[in-house]
Order: structure tokens, then C-alpha cells, then sequence
């Protein structure tokens, strides 16, 4: 071949390769280059992710796909690749912000584009999007889009997938308020996308179409996904037979409070339905799950479900998933992996927080594809399935909370790829060595706390796994030093080894764990100067019930719960010290202010040697739920300051030495449940206001100078009116345990509770968790007079009632016998006079009743109760008559404070006549002698006064009776 004809045929093969591949020799159009250009312009790409977008050939810029042929750009897909998923703890490094120019809209044969998971900055969903007609793809998820949904996307009739879905905060309990995208007219939005397969809208506002969004869908018959979480739809769940190849389905977060549908069993297509916390009734239907059905994804959790779970569950061989955890089941669990059953493919199973009895099914072994299994919360009971041991590929088993008994199976030191183990709450025996787990080399979770356990650490194990993220080995009878293993677990972040013997000091190496956040030593026996850690980085640090010393002044703390109470710190409390919800230190030797904690919620100083008034900076806690500076040495008035704090709920200042008149911006304080102003010096009237507080339920004023008389608006005590038993803890309560990201609840002995002591049937009760059933008022050793109003027997929610040691006069009020969950009376120590009512006959919980050293008369009422009162019940009445006073000479002393009665008339029962005859010398003796001294008493001592008059009245009731 001669040069000129190799010249000619290279020149045709070069054009023809160039007419092939024309588009990537050419580059894209000049005018949709230009349009990606001008969209680029409008964007913010501090990240550099669009930094290939230069040169002709956009055709080979990033998230850029073209036509091959016609050379158009077809796909634009730029989410952001470093999103983590639906949960939102993505990272935020590489998310588009700013604006989308209209160019963008210019693109008239773009077939995909994805927008998601950037970051938009609340702009409104373009309308110009109705404008790409060819779009068979559109996700404008997590992007952070506002406003109206326009109508405009109902336009888009070639689309097959629709990802609008919002984000919130996942624990934010207004989650379904707190949309940024809403559709009004959501049944014209979707009218016209007859080929849409996937539909995904969570968390957008739907409200408007609650009633119709199910027949709005129904005539999509192609769908496939339905994605409708956390919309605000409510009412009943429609039917979607309609939808023949409907296969994923998923509305949690609604409000449908009735039955599981049964139309759903007959939607054979469906593999995914997902109806968490949708306000679910019933029970679920025994036949609503069959053999034939494809469904492999069950989650119908945190609903009021209740019944048996169907046993048919477990013969359901292409079920996958079952998540029926948070309702209100009973009966026992379903025998899967029954050899009777089909083979199953189950690989997660959670039935938590449910009430679940009898044992764990020793068939559960069987289920060879099991890889996560969570029973928690139930009452399961007897041994630890040994079948367990078997379960080759588990990596998560959770059966805390139950009441379970027996050993720790061996054979769980086989189960190498076990990442979480968490036994904790039951009733589990044994001497177990913590090297038994050495070869768990992925274990991140073990929780063995809280059982009957005695866990052998030895001072030289080091372990295989590495990844140790949380260990709770609390009250696991743990002797020795501290556990040397642990420098090895760099990974960890929470530890807890409460409430066992560990002697000494924190080991120095602590401080080199540099992830860890929680940490939990409290009831040991540890001693020396705070742990060398860096306390600012920490979430948590509970070091209470121990013997630590020394100043706490260079402490820099601004996590949430900080607990040094029960120790021997000194000092003052450092200004760096921020907590965001638990403040406590007492029971320490701590003085000085009180420093800057403006988002505490739970401030505890009790039991210090604070001295001084109370500090202007506490009107500063403005978020603060509980102030307790009980037992100190503060003095002066209530600081008026305090008045800001206006969500407190617990208010404990008793034990001090306040002086002045109890403040009537008290009574303003709307939320106040516990007011403990006891031994202090406090004077004038109970201020009206404070029986206003209708969350009142315990009103603790005993050992002050209270006087004036008790106030009548008791019909606005609520709370104490209020007779409920239950047993849910009241909101000033923070839960002693919460969830890790890994899902596993986790405990912290005694922290976070409001801790008061009330005295209740005598003796002094410390209550650490005030409960909706302790309904308290204590207005002892006082000065108050007047008479009981009869309005106090509406406060029939008291368990406690005492008013002993004041000047109160007049009788019981037969209103009393309404009182009926009062379990301790004490009215002892005042001048009541008049018969003891009938009607307390009645009150079946009464167990401590006091009604000495009074003016009472009249037979004593017997039975039920009454029949098991001691005569101490009645001593100083003597005109009280009747078991179990019978004829006993009663003692006319009074009380606590050694108050005497002049009650000279001895009753003698059986000599009648002789007292009748001496009781006219006594009482002319008593005139003639005693006249000046008398008069000396009634014209100077007014208390005196009043006291003689009420003798005379008696003395002479008594010979009127004779």
C-alpha cells in the first residue's frame, strides 16, 4: 500500500470514528453547557464536588450522563454521596448549598435527576420543574426544601420515581409538627402520574388529605413503594386492593387508632409493611399472615396492640423480619424454629417491651439465618434456652428486664460474632469470670447488670476484642481495684460499675480513653481526689455514694448530668461547672455560690454547709424543674429572685434558717408539685395563693412559726383531690435509664431522681422517686389556730395528713370520712374538742392515727381500723371514754414542745359519787385561791387566756352532764 493510500484510509477511519463517538469528541450542546454552567453559578460548592465541570465536554462532568446518540443531557445526579441513610446523622461536609437558576429548567430532555441530601437553605420546590416533561426520576429528598409542594409536579406524567421526603429530629416529640413541605392539594398532585412506581413523601404535611390520600393513590395502579411516614394522616387506613403490585408500604408516625386492616392479607404482592406508631388497637387477626403471602418484612411497633401474637407467625416461612415490640402482647412466645413448622428464614426477631410470659422456646435455636433478637421488657422466666448457644451467625441478643434465672450459657463464648449481649434486670446466678467472653473479638455491648451475678475480673486478663463501646456491670458483687482490662478499650464511651465494692482509687490510665462520655462509679468504695479526667468532654459523671475528697474548684463540666453528691468534697463550686439538665452535690462540706447553670433542670445542694442568703443567680436557672438546697445553712428571706424559675416543680428549701412570711409568689409558680419549707423560722399566715396550686402534692410547712388560721380555697388543690394509685412516675422524674444509637436501653442506678423526705406515719420516710400516689400536707408545729375547714375532706387523694402541735380548735369535721386513701392522721397536740367522728370508721386505709392531747369527749368509734388503734391514739382526752382507753388514767402532758394543760378534773370512773362531791370544793378552792393570778394571766397573756376559757367550758360540760 502506497503512503498516499494509507493516508487516505486512516483519514476515513478517524472520520468514521469521529461520527461514532461525535458526542465525546465534540463535546455536550454549547447552549446545555451553558445551562449547567449557570446552574453551577447559583450553587455553593465549598467541598469541591463539581471541580470536573470545566471544559467542553460536560458530557464527562461529574453526576452528568448524556444521550449517546442525540448528545443531550438526560441524567443529573448530584446527592450528596456522604449521606448515612434515613436516620439524618449524615455527615453535613459535601452538601450543594444556595439557590437553583431557572437555566436549570432549560434541560428539556433530563430523564433523572437527584438533588438529595443537600442543602437547600428552605428555599420552595421550583415550579418550573413542571417544565421537564421527559423526568422519570425525581428526588429532591433531605435537601431542606419549604414551603407548598407546587402543583406543577402533577405535570411530570412520565415519572416512575418521586422521592420528596423531609427530615426531623428524631427524638423530638413534635416530630408531626415540624414539617417544611406541605401538599394542600395532594389528590391534584398525583392525579396525572399514572406511571409512578415509587412514592416517597415522608415527613412532608399531608394533613388536608388525610381522608382521601388512600383513593388518591388507589389509582395509581403501578405502584409499587408507598412511602407515607410521619404525613399527619389519621383515620382509618384505606383499602389499596386496587394496587395489584404493591409491594412496600410504609405509614408510621399516623394516627389510625383501630384494627389492624384485614384487606392487607389479601394484598399478595406486599413484602414490606412498616405501621410503627400509628396508634394501632386490637389484636391482630389469627389468619392475618398465610403461607402463600410474600411478606418478609413485618414492623408494627409502638402501637396498643394487645392479645396473643398469632401462632401462625411462626409458620411463616419468608418472613425475614418481625418487629412487634412496645405494645401490650401477652401469652407466650411463638415456637419459632418448631420442627413442625416450616424451615424459617428469620434473621431479626424483637418482641420487647410487651408482656410476655413463660419461657423462651428452646426451638428458637433452630433459626439458623438469626442474627438479632430482642426480648427485653417482658416477664419471660425459667433458664436460658441452651439452644442459644447455638445460634452461629447471632450478633445482637437482648433479653434484659425479665425474670430470668439460671447460669450464663458457656456456650455463649462460642458465638464469635456476638457484638451485643445485654443480660442486665433479671435473676441470673452464678460465679462468672469476665474471660469468658476473651474471644468475642467484635463484642461492643456487654450488660450483665443488675442480677445475682458475681463477676471475677483478674488483675492480669487482657482480652481479645478491642471495640468495647459500653460495659454495665453494675451491682455485680465486683471486689478489688479497678478493673485493669480496661486500658486496652480505647473505643470506649460508656461505663458503668455502680454499686459494687471497687476499693481504692481511679486508675490514671483513665484519662487515656479518650472516647469515653458516661461514666457511672457510684456506690463503691473508691476514694482520694476527683478521677484524672477531661470532665468537659463527658455527657455524664456519677461518682456519688463514695469517699472522694478535696476541692472540686478547677472542675470544667458541660455535659448533662453531673452527681458528686455523698462524698467529702470542700471547697466552692467552680463557675465553670454548666450542667444542661442534673446538678448534685450534696451531702458534701461545700460552701460558698452556687455558680451559672442557666440550663440546668435539676439542681441538688442538700445536706452542705451553704451559708448566706440565696444567691441572685438562681432567678437565672430559668429552665430549672427541681431546686433542692434542703439542710444547709441559708438564712434571710426566700430570694424573690426565685420567682423566675417558673417551670419548677420541686421546691425543697426546708432545714435552714429562712426567716419573714412565706412569699405569695409562690403560689404562682403554676407547675409546683413538691413545697418543703419545714424547720425554718418562717412567720405570719399561710398565703391563700399556695392552695391555688392545682399540681400541688405536697405541701411540707411543719416546725415554723406559721400562724393565723388554715385557708379555705382547698377545692383547688387538684393533684391532692385527684385519688389516683398509679404508679407512672410524675415528669419531674427523669427516667434512671436511656437509649444508646445501638438501640440498648441503658440503666444508671440512682441518678436523676428528686430525692425529699417526708414524714408519713410517724417516722421519716426518704423517697428518691416521688410517685403520683404520695399526696402529702404537713402543717405540724405551728401556730396556727382557728378551726379545720370541712372542704379539707375533699382532698381525698392525701395519704398523709398532719396538723399536730398547733392551737387549732373546734371538732373533726365529719368531712374526714371522705378521705378515703388517708393512711396516716396525726391531729394530736391541739385544742379539737366535740365527739371523734363516726364517718373515719370508714376510712379501710387508715394505719397511723393520733388524736391525743386534745379536748375530745364521747365514746372512742370502733370498728374496722379503729379496732386496731393502741390507746396512745387517745391519750389527754379526758372526757374520751371506751376501748382502748378503758379506765386508765390518762397524762395531761402535750406533745413535743411540753405544753401543759391545766386539766386538774382526773376522771375516775369508778368512784362517780366522791368526785361528784369533790368537784364542787375543788372548784370553789380554785376560785377564791387563784383569783388574782387569774386575772393576772387573762388581762397579760393572751394564749393563756384562751386556754383557761376552754378549761372552764369543759369543766362545766362535765357537771352538766353530772
Amino acid at each position: 500500500m502506497s503512503f498516499i493510500s494509507f493516508c487516505i484510509a486512516l483519514s476515513l477511519a478517524l472520520g468514521i470514528g469521529v461520527i461514532i463517538d461525535l458526542p465525546y469528541i465534540s463535546g455536550c450542546r454549547d447552549d446545555e453547557r451553558k445551562y449547567l454552567l449557570d446552574f453551577r453559578g447559583g450553587l455553593n460548592d465549598s467541598y469541591g464536588r463539581l471541580s470536573t465541570w470545566h471544559g467542553y465536554n460536560c458530557c464527562a462532568w461529574e453526576g452528568i450522563v448524556c444521550d449517546h446518540q442525540t448528545i443531550h443531557v438526560i441524567q443529573l445526579d448530584l446527592k450528596n454521596p456522604h449521606h448515612k441513610g434515613d436516620d439524618h446523622r449524615y455527615q453535613v461536609n459535601h452538601q450543594l448549598r444556595g439557590k437553583i437558576h431557572p437555566s436549570l429548567f432549560n434541560l428539556q430532555h433530563l430523564r433523572h435527576l437527584d438533588l438529595s441530601w443537600n442543602d437547600f437553605q428552605g428555599i420552595a420546590i421550583p415550579p418550573l420543574l413542571g417544565r421537564l416533561k421527559r423526568l422519570t426520576f425525581l428526588s429532591l429528598a433531605y435537601a431542606r426544601f419549604e414551603g407548598e409542594i407546587p402543583l406543577e409536579l402533577g405535570n411530570l406524567s412520565a415519572l416512575q420515581h418521586l422521592d420528596l421526603s423531609d427530615y426531623y429530629k428524631l427524638h423530638s416529640s413534635e416530630y408531626r409538627k415540624k414539617w417544611r413541605l406541605k401538599s394542600s392539594r395532594f389528590d391534584e398532585l398525583v392525579r396525572n402520574l399514572r406511571n409512578l412506581e415509587y412514592l416517597a413523601m415522608k415527613r412532608v404535611n399531608l394533613e388536608k388529605a388525610s381522608h382521601n390520600w388512600g383513593d388518591s393513590v388507589s389509582r395509581l395502579s403501578k405502584l409499587r413503594l408507598i412511602y407515607l411516614s410521619a404525613c399527619g394522616l389519621s383515620g382509618s387506613i384505606p383499602s389499596l386492593l386496587n394496587l395489584t403490585h404493591l409491594s412496600q408500604l410504609h405509614l408510621r408516625h399516623s394516627s389510625f387508632p383501630f384494627q389492624v386492616p384485614s384487606w392487607l392479607q389479601n394484598v399478595s404482592s406486599l413484602v414490606s409493611l412498616d405501621l410503627t406508631d400509628c396508634d394501632l388497637t386490637g389484636s391482630i387477626p389469627s389468619d392475618f399472615l398465610h403461607e402463600a403471602s410474600s411478606l418478609s418484612n413485618l414492623c408494627l411497633r409502638k402501637n396498643s396492640l394487645q392479645g396473643v401474637i398469632p401462632a401462625s407467625i411462626a409458620n411463616f416461612s419468608k418472613l425475614e423480619t418481625l418487629d412487634l415490640s412496645d405494645n401490650q402482647f401477652t401469652g407466650v412466645i411463638p415456637l419459632f424454629g418448631s420442627p413442625a413448622r416450616q424451615p424459617s428464614s428469620l434473621s431479626m426477631i424483637d418482641l420487647a417491651f410487651n408482656n410476655l410470659k413463660g419461657r423462651i422456646p428452646d426451638c428458637v435455636g433452630r433459626l439458623s439465618s438469626l442474627q438479632y433478637m430482642d426480648l427485653m421488657r417482658n416477664q419471660l422466666n425459667g433458664d436460658i434456652p441452651n439452644s442459644l448457644g447455638k445460634l452461629s451467625i447471632l450478633s445482637c441478643l437482648k433479653l434484659d428486664d425479665n425474670q430470668l434465672s439460671g447460669a450464663i450459657l458457656n456456650s455463649f463464648s462460642e458465638l464469635v460474632g456476638l457484638e451485643v449481649l445485654s443480660l442486665s434486670s433479671n435473676n441470673l446466678t452464678g460465679v462468672v469470670s469476665i474471660s469468658m467472653f476473651h474471644n468475642l473479638t467484635q463484642l461492643r455491648i456487654l450488660q450483665l447488670s443488675r442480677n445475682q451475678l458475681t463477676i471475677n475480673i483478674p488483675s492480669s486478663w487482657v482480652p481479645q476484642f478491642s471495640h468495647l463501646e459500653y460495659l454495665g456491670l453494675s451491682s455485680c458483687n465486683i471486689e478489688g481495684n479497678f478493673p485493669a482490662f480496661l486500658s486496652t478499650q480505647y473505643l470506649l464511651e460508656d461505663l458503668d460499675l455502680s454499686d459494687n465494692r471497687i476499693r481504692r482509687g481511679v486508675p490514671t490510665w483513665l484519662k487515656d480513653l479518650t472516647k469515653l462520655r458516661m461514666l457511672n462509679l457510684s456506690n463503691n468504695q473508691l476514694g482520694g481526689f476527683l478521677p484524672p479526667l477531661n470532665y468537659s468532654n463527658f455527657e455524664l459523671v456519677a461518682l456519688h455514694n463514695n469517699s472522694f475528697h478535696g476541692p472540686i474548684s478547677a472542675l470544667s463540666f458541660y455535659g448533662f448530668t453531673l452527681d458528686l453528691s455523698h462524698n467529702k468534697f470542700n471547697g466552692s463550686i467552680p463557675a465553670t461547672i454548666f450542667p444542661y439538665n442534673y446538678l448534685s452535690l450534696s451531702a458534701n462540706n461545700l460552701s460558698g455560690d452556687l455558680g451559672r447553670c442557666s440550663s440546668l433542670v435539676i439542681l441538688n445542694l442538700a445536706q452542705n454547709d451553704f451559708q448566706g442568703e440565696i444567691p441572685e443567680e438562681v432567678g437565672n436557672l430559668t429552665q430549672l424543674q427541681t431546686l433542692n438546697l434542703n439542710g444547709n445553712n441559708l438564712q434571710g428571706v426566700i430570694s424573690p429572685s426565685t420567682a423566675n424559675c417558673a417551670y419548677i416543680e420541686v421546691l425543697d428549701i426546708g432545714n435552714n434558717r429562712f426567716e419573714g412570711r412565706i412569699p405569695i409568689w409562690i403560689g404562682k409558680m403554676k407547675c409546683l408539685q413538691i413545697l418543703s419549707l419545714t424547720n425554718n423560722k418562717l412567720e405570719g399566715s399561710i398565703p391563700s395563693e399556695l392552695f391555688e396550686l392545682k399540681s400541688l402534692q405536697v405541701l411540707d410547712l411543719s416546725y415554723n412559726n406559721i400562724s393565723g388560721s388554715i385557708p379555705e380555697s382547698l377545692e383547688m388543690l387538684h393533684a391532692m383531690i385527684s385519688q389516683s394509685q398509679s404508679l407512672e412516675m410524675q415528669r419531674f422524674d427523669v427516667s434512671d435509664g436511656f437509649f444508646t444509637e445501638a438501640n440498648t436501653y441503658i440503666y444508671h442506678s440512682t441518678l436523676f431522681v428528686d430525692q425529699i423526705t417526708l414524714w408519713i406515719k410517724g417516722t421519716a420516710r426518704r423517697y428518691q422517686k416521688i410517685w403520683r400516689s404520695v399526696k402529702v400536707m404537713d402543717l405540724s408545729h405551728n401556730k396556727l389556730r382557728g378551726s379545720i375547714p370541712p372542704k379539707m375532706g375533699l382532698l381525698q387523694g392525701l395519704v398523709a395528713l398532719n396538723i399536730s402541735n398547733n392551737n387549732i380548735s373546734g371538732s373533726i369535721p365529719k368531712s374526714f370520712g371522705q378521705m378515703v386513701s388517708l393512711e396516716s392522721l396525726d391531729l394530736s397536740g391541739n385544742m379539737l374538742s366535740g365527739k371523734i367522728p363516726q364517718e373515719l370508721v370508714s376510712l379501710t386505709f387508715l394505719s397511723v392515727l393520733n388524736l391525743s392531747y386534745n379536748m375530745l369527749s364521747g365514746l372512742i368509734p370502733q370498728g374496722y381500723q379503729f379496732s386496731t388503734f393502741e390507746d396512745s391514739s387517745f391519750l389527754g382526752n379526758p372526757k374520751l371514754r371506751g376501748p382502748p382507753l378503758d379506765n386508765r388514767t390518762q397524762s395531761s402532758s402535750f406533745g413535743e414542745r411540753g405544753r401543759q394543760v391545766e386539766l386538774n378534773n382526773t376522771v375516775i370512773a369508778n368512784d362517780t359519787d366522791k368526785m361528784d362531791r369533790w368537784w364542787a370544793v375543788t372548784v370553789g378552792l380554785c376560785y377564791g385561791m387563784g383569783f388574782a393570778s387569774v386575772i393576772a394571766v387573762l388581762c397579760f397573756l393572751i394564749e393563756w387566756r384562751y386556754r383557761c376559757f376552754a378549761l372552764l367550758d369543759a369543766v362545766v360540760a362535765y357537771l352538766c352532764e353530772r
